[in-house]
């Protein structure tokens, strides 16, 4: 973003193209205010919003808010599954990669 608003400041028409507006992550109000500011287009390759598209109009006051709500979905999801695997007595995360000689020998190479 900075250094498409340099580009810009220097007379150059800059256009940021986005995969898809997804990709933008959770950061898109503070990236859409950062284009707005530098005068930055922006163009999305796939998705809902392909094409190229003005960043001070009305479309990125939505977009903004369903990367919210999906932010919150996505959240919200994996607090439920956590907590359905802790009710089965699942634990969350990956299988142990020690067992109980490798730690012994790790805890006595520690000591030493």
């Amino acid at each position: 973003m900075k250094l498409a608003g340099e580009i810009r400041s220097s007379g150059v028409a800059v256009t940021l193209v986005v995969h898809e507006h997804k990709r933008l992550g959770r950061g898109i109000e503070l990236a859409m205010l950062a284009l707005k500011a530098s005068d930055v287009g922006l163009e999305f390759l796939t998705g809902e919003l392909k094409g190229s598209h003005d960043p001070s109009g009305i479309v990125f006051t939505v977009l903004a808010a369903m990367s919210g709500m999906e932010r919150e979905y996505i959240r919200d999801r994996t607090l439920e599954g956590h907590e359905s695997a802790h009710k089965r007595g699942k634990t969350i995360g990956g299988a142990g990669v020690t067992d109980d000689s490798m730690l012994s020998m790790a805890l006595h190479l520690r000591d030493q």
